[in-house]
């Protein structure tokens, strides 16, 4: 079974197709990044619409038998989650009303700071606040998986030593080998690895050192974090962003705090490799595994066994 970590995708029918050509079996899709309540439901109620329409081929899946299910329709599972918690405001029970419809990702923070903790681009980090600390509580008691992909070092330290569950990196790398403030450092891979959670490796261009980086330079890197945190704590985010228009990334990284003056100002998405173009080339992603010395079972763990793992320690039976 393929699982990807993250995607953040414009889904229709025709991204499902490509998705689908890779392989892949089980897709977190981001549902939520900006948006307040009333926007995140509407997000969430979009996304049921696509499935509700294209059942045969896509359905939201919150749980492991349903994920095994989705597998044997052979259609593609979704989990559904947010890469921000400013949509849950200040009361932890926002926590189980969004598992309830469905989320089981919750990402910390995203690129700004929030009420619960500090993003990677911070020129300081406060670590998780008191209502970050009550949040992750409320986020375990509800069977949501906690994310510090974009979350800065302090707080996603402090995340991890909140988190009764092991906790998760869905997207990121290590800064040994890309650095960068979005990536992490030796001891909280380490720290995120040691209380059972999983770093998914991502393959987002600017996070991994640009296009020119190789299949073989990309898998080493997964080999050596395998080597060193343990092969079950490492997995796949590939942070695909199929089927939107040039000039939304500006919207997806920065929301409305800081617009682009002037449309050429505008961040546009960033080529990625040869070897990578997106989820359909997952074939080659394992290709790139087997030659890096992974044994077949050990390269299924990576594709998708410890995502299902980490989802069934997680999520509500």
């Amino acid at each position: 079974m393929i699982i990807d970590g993250l995607q953040i995708n414009d889904w229709s029918r025709e991204v499902i197709a490509e998705v689908r050509s890779g392989g892949v079996d089980v897709v977190h899709a981001t549902v939520g990044v900006w948006e307040d309540l009333a926007g995140a439901m509407t997000r969430i109620g979009a996304f049921r619409h696509l499935c509700r329409h294209n059942a045969d081929v896509i359905r939201i899946v919150r749980t492991v038998d349903e994920i095994h299910a989705a597998a044997a329709d052979d259609v593609l599972g979704v989990v559904l989650g947010f890469q921000n918690s400013s949509m849950l405001g200040d009361d932890p029970e926002m926590a189980g009303i969004f598992a309830d419809v469905g989320i089981r990702v919750v990402q910390v923070t995203y690129n700004i700071a929030n009420h619960l903790g500090s993003s990677c681009w911070e020129p300081h980090d406060g670590g998780l606040t008191r209502a970050g600390h009550r949040m992750v509580a409320a986020l375990n008691d509800a069977g949501v998986l906690v994310d510090i992909s974009h979350v800065g070092n302090v707080t996603g330290r402090d995340a991890v030593e909140a988190s009764a569950q092991p906790i998760a990196i869905t997207h990121g790398n290590p800064a040994a080998f890309c650095d960068s403030p979005r990536n992490k450092p030796d001891d909280l891979v380490a720290a995120v690895a040691e209380r059972g959670g999983v770093i998914g490796c991502t393959l987002y261009p600017l996070f991994m050192g640009g296009a020119d980086v190789t299949r073989a330079e990309y898998c080493s890197m997964v080999a050596s974090l395998a080597e060193a945190v343990g092969v079950e704590h490492v997995a796949i985010g590939s942070d695909a962003v199929l089927g939107w228009s040039p000039d939304s990334l500006g919207w997806m990284r920065n929301g409305r705090w800081d617009r682009a003056t002037a449309p050429s100002a505008a961040p546009s998405f960033p080529p990625w490799p040869t070897w990578f173009d997106g989820p359909k080339d997952f074939g080659s992603l394992s290709d790139g595994l087997d030659e890096a010395g992974f044994t077949p079972g050990e390269r299924d763990l990576v594709l998708g066994g410890n995502w299902l793992r980490l989802f069934g320690e997680v999520f509500p039976s």
